[in-house]
Protein backbone atom coordinates (compact mmCIF):
# COMPACT_ATOMS: atom_id res chain seq x y z
CA UNK A 1 0.00 0.00 0.00
CA UNK A 2 2.73 2.73 1.18
CA UNK A 3 4.64 1.86 -1.82
CA UNK A 4 1.66 2.38 -4.29
CA UNK A 5 1.17 5.79 -2.70
CA UNK A 6 5.03 6.28 -3.57
CA UNK A 7 4.70 6.01 -7.22
CA UNK A 8 1.70 7.39 -7.39
CA UNK A 9 2.80 10.23 -5.72
CA UNK A 10 5.95 10.45 -7.63
CA UNK A 11 4.24 10.20 -10.88
CA UNK A 12 2.02 13.23 -9.90
CA UNK A 13 4.90 15.23 -8.71
CA UNK A 14 6.49 14.66 -12.17
CA UNK A 15 3.38 15.68 -14.41
CA UNK A 16 3.35 19.12 -12.19
CA UNK A 17 6.40 19.53 -13.20
CA UNK A 18 6.23 18.62 -16.66
CA UNK A 19 3.72 21.21 -17.25
CA UNK A 20 5.89 23.75 -15.67
CA UNK A 21 8.19 23.33 -18.27
CA UNK A 22 5.56 23.20 -20.94
CA UNK A 23 5.03 27.15 -19.91
CA UNK A 24 6.85 29.75 -22.03
CA UNK A 25 9.86 29.98 -21.08
CA UNK A 26 10.17 34.28 -21.81
CA UNK A 27 7.05 34.76 -20.14
CA UNK A 28 8.04 32.47 -17.43
CA UNK A 29 11.50 34.31 -16.65
CA UNK A 30 10.09 37.89 -17.72
CA UNK A 31 7.61 37.82 -15.01
CA UNK A 32 10.12 36.65 -11.96
CA UNK A 33 12.71 39.97 -13.27
CA UNK A 34 12.49 43.08 -11.48
CA UNK A 35 13.41 45.19 -14.33
CA UNK A 36 14.09 44.43 -18.49
CA UNK A 37 15.87 46.76 -20.96
CA UNK A 38 13.87 48.15 -24.07
CA UNK A 39 15.77 50.37 -26.82
CA UNK A 40 13.41 52.97 -27.05
CA UNK A 41 12.56 53.23 -30.78
CA UNK A 42 9.79 53.15 -32.93
CA UNK A 43 11.18 49.81 -34.41
CA UNK A 44 12.46 48.01 -31.65
CA UNK A 45 10.18 44.89 -30.75
CA UNK A 46 11.58 42.95 -27.84
CA UNK A 47 12.47 43.63 -23.95
CA UNK A 48 15.70 42.23 -22.77
CA UNK A 49 17.02 40.63 -19.83
CA UNK A 50 20.42 42.26 -19.40
CA UNK A 51 21.51 45.69 -21.06
CA UNK A 52 24.52 43.77 -22.08
CA UNK A 53 22.68 41.84 -24.54
CA UNK A 54 23.91 41.73 -27.93
CA UNK A 55 20.06 42.28 -29.24
CA UNK A 56 20.66 46.18 -27.41
CA UNK A 57 23.90 46.31 -29.55
CA UNK A 58 22.33 47.73 -32.60
CA UNK A 59 20.37 50.10 -30.07
CA UNK A 60 21.37 53.99 -31.38
CA UNK A 61 18.68 55.24 -29.19
CA UNK A 62 17.57 55.92 -25.10
CA UNK A 63 18.03 52.49 -23.47
CA UNK A 64 15.90 52.09 -20.74
CA UNK A 65 14.79 49.81 -17.58
CA UNK A 66 11.32 49.08 -17.04
CA UNK A 67 9.50 46.30 -15.40
CA UNK A 68 8.22 43.35 -17.05
CA UNK A 69 4.54 44.57 -17.89
CA UNK A 70 5.53 47.54 -18.93
CA UNK A 71 6.96 46.55 -21.80
CA UNK A 72 4.60 43.71 -22.62
CA UNK A 73 1.61 46.44 -22.51
CA UNK A 74 4.40 48.85 -25.41
CA UNK A 75 3.80 45.73 -27.16
CA UNK A 76 7.28 44.16 -26.14
CA UNK A 77 8.03 40.53 -26.86
CA UNK A 78 11.06 38.75 -25.27
CA UNK A 79 14.21 38.77 -26.60
CA UNK A 80 14.95 35.38 -28.60
CA UNK A 81 18.49 35.76 -27.48
CA UNK A 82 18.23 36.25 -23.87
CA UNK A 83 15.37 34.34 -22.90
Amino acid sequence: MLKTLLVASSLLIGSFTASLSATAPATRHALTAAAVYVCISKSSVAYHASSRCAGLSRCTHEVRSMSPSAAQQQGKRACRKCY
